[in-house]
């Protein structure tokens, strides 16, 4: 498929873009399955909240994947530009072809922008979110944390969402979904995975109500290994929730 040879080539141009990950990697595929809720708020013009679950399994339902819950507290500088901090909590499970050591925690911190605008039908979203993260290294069989490693993290990402019922996005009308984000690391902890990881994904969305809307996709995720010799290659199905709503009204 054209879509996902266009992943591949981005993804391997950036790993070799660094002199020391210029050599073989082996790529491993997995099939998963996200299930995902995605919730967003306004208290009023200026403030709001952001939230996010996710349940992930791998094979595609047979094994844990990870578990993630994410949420911020949003400030609007205009209308089309936001910014949030946040905090989130993640565990990932040993799964796929080249599993991980044991169940590992991660915690974050994160900090991010998004502008918002259309063309024409087209509602676009670039956001930037840069991530401080800590995870939790053990020393089996014990399953107690003995140390948590920092590294950093910059992520962008661009999505487009396209109206397939009229000029706008209505109750009870379906739409597409096309996005990709590049995921980069960087920081002393940090020595092969400069390019982290990349997502590519389309979906057909719903919507049920003005604050409820329904999306299930197919997104395809390049995840470069800490060791620099794996390239994992997730091809994932996604089922997604997103909720918002907003308080403004009632303190006006």
């Amino acid at each position: 498929m054209p879509f996902v040879r266009h992943i591949y080539a981005l993804a391997l141009l950036a790993t070799l873009s660094h002199p020391a990950l210029a050599q073989l990697r082996t790529a491993h595929d997995n099939v998963n399955m996200w299930f995902t809720y995605t919730g967003e708020g306004e208290f009023s013009d200026k403030w709001g909240v952001i939230y996010d679950f996710s349940l992930r399994r791998s094979g595609p339902l047979s094994e844990m994947y990870a578990l993630f819950a994410r949420g911020g507290v949003t400030y609007a500088i205009t209308p089309q530009a936001k910014v949030a901090v946040g905090i989130n909590r993640s565990e990932t499970w040993p799964y796929g072809e080249v599993p991980i050591t044991y169940r590992t925690p991660e915690r974050r911190l994160w900090e991010q922008l998004q502008l918002t605008h259309a063309i024409g039908r087209v509602a676009l979203t670039h956001r930037y979110r840069l991530e401080q993260r800590w995870q939790g290294k053990k020393s089996p069989p014990s399953d107690e944390v003995t140390n948590w490693v920092r590294t950093n993290r910059l992520r962008y990402l661009f999505r487009g969402t396209i109206p397939l019922q009229g000029k706008t996005l209505e109750p009870h009308e379906f739409y597409t979904v096309i996005s990709n984000e590049l995921f980069t690391s960087f920081g002393a902890n940090v020595q092969y995975n400069v390019f982290d990881q990349f997502r590519s994904s389309i979906s057909l969305g719903y919507r049920l109500t003005k604050g409820v809307r329904f999306e299930a996709g197919f997104l395809e995720q390049i995840s470069d290994k800490s060791d620099g010799k794996t390239l994992e290659r997730n091809h994932t199905i996604i089922l997604g929730l997103l909720h918002s709503w907003s308080l403004k009204h009632e303190h006006s």
